[in-house]
């Protein structure tokens, strides 16, 4: 049983005290007493670094294909597998760990061919990927989605439904601070300000598609109040004004042994 050190309950099974622990793995994911999920989330980052120290030591090849390949199949699975569970939402006191886990893509990016000295925004537009938090919430919306047309043996005693918007609300209520990065809460906003045409899908494939659609005409016109505006603050937060970008890029081409060193792909650049 995870228990609090300051609990003084104890819990039985089968006649005997269950041990108690400051956290423990359940299904792949740890949980710990604050139910905050920071242990869970640094060692995921620590399993996807690990996986692409490996990666950079036996493979050769930083070609766009091969590299992007091994992210998908290799990488993202350690910092994706069940974030509904566990992601931290995007809120004051969580972006020192959303950061951190986006570092994980930065970094890889950073090592395919011709990408090395783009910006972060840059790279993910050439590769046709999002920053990992809007891809969490992503990941958020279609289990909604599961939840709100019965796909999915679970959750309909969280959410209610109000409206011709098809809008959710949630059924809990007077939650913590901790418990707004639960599921229930977080998917609210975003799953509300979807288009009916897009929440009304026929099928889980048909909404990601429809999905998909909308955020790609939205991003292009840098529309606000959706969960691709999550990508503008991961870009707000560590792009660098244009001089200092300069002077960077500068850096890293005069001193190919540090950029070596802080895995900066110079092939083609210089």
């Amino acid at each position: 049983a995870v228990v609090s050190t300051q609990s003084r309950s104890r819990y039985l099974f089968g006649g005997l005290p269950l041990r108690c622990v400051e956290s423990e793995k359940d299904l792949g994911v740890v949980f710990n007493t604050s139910f905050n999920f920071e242990d869970h989330v640094r060692k995921c980052i620590a399993k996807a670094n690990g996986t692409i120290a490996w990666l950079t030591r036996n493979i050769i090849s930083r070609e766009t294909s091969v590299m992007l390949g091994l992210y998908k199949s290799l990488v993202k699975p350690h910092i994706e597998y069940c974030s509904q569970a566990w992601a931290p939402m995007a809120r004051h006191g969580n972006w020192s760990l959303i950061l951190e886990l986006e570092g994980v893509e930065r970094s890889f990016t950073r090592m395919i061919d011709g990408l090395g000295l783009m910006t972060y925004r840059e790279r993910l537009d050439k590769l046709n990927l999002t920053t990992l938090l809007e891809r969490r919430v992503r990941g958020d919306l279609i289990e909604m989605f599961k939840i709100q047309e019965g796909f999915v043996g679970y959750g309909s005693d969280l959410f209610g439904r109000s409206g011709r918007t098809v809008a959710a609300r949630s059924k809990t209520h007077r939650f913590t601070t901790n418990e707004t990065d639960f599921f229930a809460q977080r998917v609210l906003r975003y799953w509300n300000s979807l288009p009916p045409l897009v929440k009304t899908s026929e099928s889980v494939t048909g909404f990601k598609s429809s999905l998909d659609a909308f955020r790609l005409s939205g991003y292009r016109a840098n529309k606000l109040g959706h969960h691709w505006e999550l990508s503008y603050d991961i870009f707000d937060r560590i792009d660098v004004t244009v001089a200092h970008r300069s002077n960077y890029v500068n850096y890293m081409k005069d001193n190919p042994i540090i950029a070596k060193r802080k895995k900066v792909n110079l092939k083609g650049l210089i």
